[in-house]
């Protein structure tokens, strides 16, 4: 009877804690649709922000690359096509904002590994060519802005990389940096918070990539790794490795969702950069996706496109992370 009675405690105690996790997940986040990208549908496309526009284009549609580029006002949610890319073509390429413009460069146009750039004025809808990228052409880089100055770094030109310039629009230059510590890397995910910037994720050699490191201009500094670790003595279900993800900044919180790990994935992984900590988020509420672009203006936080093996999204989704979550929204 012992033996029984036991047993109906364990249950309890296990109902009891789904129930809570249950509570726990609807008061965690919750995503909104937002009005369609108005361009083909579309993976491996680059954005930056502008004042409080966003700005996405290239990208591969499945079949070809492209050149087109969008603007996306988040206040009337609504899509204005701008000019034209002026580059060749691609995918995978990397962008940031600076200076009051927009720089895109690197990337792949089906035969070539690229390293030209060029930069986009929105006050007059225009793009000019810039200083070629120093290093090797590559794609799946990533790239950040600190101190109005832009950074490239990582990515695959054949063999796996880690290293990093910096782009000062003053001079039309770029300088070598110090490389990034650890593991070399590609389709890796960079963001920043408070002048500090933290590059994770990403592949090498066809492994899933476990550490983290922020740089704060000068220096890079070894942060958490992001996956169950049996020496540290945090939540070791942390399971954030993966590739061709997306990542945002919304209120001094870093977020990371979709992307392949083994199984393309909607989960979302807040950042703590005080403690060093994640935790997790309501799930990506589009479909689960790779290539996505993602971008933050005026603290809200947005996803867009990306594929699934053969489709190609289209759609857009704003996260509101304090937000009770509501399915049907």
């Amino acid at each position: 009877m012992r033996y029984v009675n036991k047993l109906w405690i364990v249950l309890v105690l296990f109902l009891a804690a789904c129930q809570k996790d249950d509570d726990t997940t609807e008061t965690n986040g919750n995503w909104v649709k937002r009005s369609a990208f108005d361009g083909v549908a579309r993976n491996q496309a680059v954005a930056f922000v502008l004042g409080d526009k966003a700005y996405v284009g290239t990208g591969f549609d499945g079949e070809k690359r492209l050149n087109d580029f969008w603007m996306y006002d988040p206040t009337l949610d609504s899509w204005t096509q701008q000019a034209d890319f002026i580059g060749s073509k691609r995918n995978s390429a990397v962008a940031f904002a600076a200076a009051d413009k927009g720089y895109v460069g690197t990337g792949y146009d089906g035969t070539n590994r690229l390293d030209d750039f060029y930069s986009f004025d929105p006050v007059n809808n225009t793009w000019s060519a810039i200083a070629s990228f120093p290093g090797s052409g590559r794609l799946g880089a990533v790239a950040f802005a600190l101190n109005s100055k832009g950074y490239v770094g990582t990515g695959y030109d054949g063999n796996y990389l880690k290293d990093f310039y910096s782009y000062d629009p003053s001079s039309d230059s770029w300088t070598k940096e110090i490389s990034i510590l650890g593991n070399k890397r590609t389709d890796a995910v960079a963001f920043v918070i408070n002048n500090t910037a933290y590059v994770a994720t990403g592949n090498n050699n066809g492994q899933y990539i476990n550490d983290m490191y922020s740089f704060d201009g000068t220096n890079w500094e070894k942060k958490r790794e992001i996956s169950d670790v049996s020496d540290d003595d945090y939540d070791n279900s942390y399971a954030i490795v993966r590739e061709k993800a997306v990542a945002f900044v919304m209120n001094n919180m870093g977020y990371i969702t979709t992307g392949n790990k083994s199984g393309l994935s909607t989960e979302v992984w807040e950042y703590d950069p005080v403690e060093d900590l994640w935790d997790t988020k309501t799930s990506f509420e589009g479909v689960a996706r790779s290539g996505a672009v993602a971008f933050s203006i005026n603290n809200r936080g947005f996803v867009a496109l990306g594929s699934s093996l053969s489709q190609q999204f289209d759609d857009i989704y704003e996260f509101f992370p304090n937000a009770e979550y509501e399915e049907n929204d």
